[in-house]
């Protein structure tokens, strides 16, 4: 009996290729038309409210990320763990968060939420020993308005508005490579860019003072380069060892500021009285050195556990060559993942990929000229598609950040993340018989 073959041309991708450029165009069009609305007090500080742990794996995990490697993700934190990949196979990931949160003084508290379009990233190998990934996420956010007051016993009431926006983005572009078995390095190359404001109004209820606005406009867009290097130790066929460690050297980011200085004239409520206006003005952004070291242990099929610590020179921060009042921050993370089957043809039920973690640390901002501390408690689940190695992947995590003490504002997050991991061959010729 005669058997008949056809083959195919391996087509399979071009779909998923048609998701992440849609994917693509819906984060750059959200990118264009306007950073992500948040609303926290502290992102007047420095670049603004940092947005890390946008990865939907890592965030369940407690952030660990310098000594992670997978075949199945996409890890831009450490760009040594890009040479994972299969060496027929690409990553594409999506994610989407929301954000809800808490503000809370001694005498009072608000609420708020924002959500968004997160990270897009991609992997893919060139050779059997070299690999490449490039994505688009934010770096920071500023979103804030803090109202102040002063008595002056010859003019009364002055009233103090502070108001800002924007945020920057950054595009990496990241290789690595692995010389000899276990061993794999690599760079990212990421570009930021984007646009923050800082507004100041003043007022009295007195007739001989005019309301006073200020508008400093800082627009940022500069390369920075970060490292990493992992090495994986393998004792048995069922277990691993990695060791991780990322560098980031101090980095000056071109800058360009608008500032203008109005009032309202006399009589009128809505026409403005150019006081001075200062525009084209050349700087730099200073981001700060970083480095981290960490380990990641397969144990065996079912369970994976890690730790890491992370540090970055904040106090050498500067915009336009004034430091703002930061201080030298630093975390240690703690995450573990179980999987119950790793098999294929087991039900989705035995695939669930079950993590948690924790982190805790101090943060870059220090408002009374005190540090501020931060924790966070965080879980993932990751469901897989049938019949793939994609999945959809879901994160939480709970932090919080500051204190009430000397009139400060303490922050509990709750933070929520949905992603997709779409794990595909290419330029594979299919057989069916």
């Amino acid at each position: 009996m005669k058997t008949t073959q056809r083959m195919h041309s391996g087509k399979a991708g071009r779909p998923v290729l048609s998701i992440a450029f849609l994917l693509g165009l819906l984060l750059v069009i959200s990118s264009v038309q306007g950073q992500t609305r948040i609303t926290s007090p502290y992102s007047i500080y420095g670049p603004g409210e940092l947005r890390f742990n946008q990865n939907f794996r890592n965030l369940g995990m407690g952030g660990l990320s310098v000594a992670h490697r997978s075949n199945r993700s996409v890890n831009d934190v450490n760009p040594a763990s890009y040479t994972a990949r299969d060496t027929i196979s690409f990553v594409f990931e999506a994610t989407a968060f929301s954000h809800f949160y808490r503000q809370a003084t001694d005498d009072m508290s608000q609420y708020g939420n924002y959500s968004s379009l997160g990270q897009l990233s991609l992997s893919f190998p060139i050779t059997k020993w070299w690999a490449m990934g490039a994505g688009l996420k934010p770096f920071s956010s500023v979103g804030y308005k803090v109202r102040d007051f002063d008595v002056d016993p010859g003019i009364g009431m002055m009233n103090y508005v502070y108001e800002g926006e924007g945020g920057i983005n950054q595009a990496f572009f990241g290789t690595a490579i692995s010389p000899f078995n276990g061993l794999s390095v690599g760079v990212n190359a990421s570009y930021l860019f984007g646009r923050f404001e800082h507004h100041t109004s003043v007022y009295s209820d007195s007739v001989a003072i005019f309301l006073t606005n200020k508008i400093v406009s800082n627009q940022v867009n500069g390369w920075h380069f970060g490292f990493g290097a992992q090495y994986e130790f393998r004792p048995t066929e069922t277990s691993s060892y990695t060791f991780g460690a990322i560098y980031g050297g101090e980095n000056p980011i071109a800058a360009t500021r608008n500032e203008l200085v109005r009032r309202i004239l006399p009589g009128t409520m809505s026409r403005y009285d150019t006081i001075s206006i200062d525009q084209g003005l050349e700087g730099d952004l200073v981001i700060p050195s970083y480095w981290g070291a960490g380990v990641f242990a397969r144990l065996n099929n079912h369970w994976r556990v890690g730790v890491e610590y992370k540090q970055q020179n904040w106090e050498n921060y500067s915009l336009f060559d004034t430091r703002d009042n930061l201080s030298n921050s630093h975390q240690v993370a703690f995450g573990v993942q179980h999987n119950p089957a790793i098999q294929t043809f087991s039900t989705v039920w035995d695939r669930l990929e079950y993590r948690a973690g924790f982190r805790y640390g101090q943060s870059y901002l220090m408002p009374r000229d005190e540090p501020l501390s931060e924790f966070g408690i965080s879980f993932g689940l990751g469901i897989p598609l049938r019949r793939s190695l994609s999945s959809l992947q879901v994160g939480f995590e709970y932090s919080q950040r500051g204190t009430t003490e000397q009139n400060l504002i303490k922050e509990n997050f709750y933070r929520f993340n949905i992603g997709i991991s779409i794990y595909e061959h290419w330029f594979v010729r299919r057989r069916f018989f």
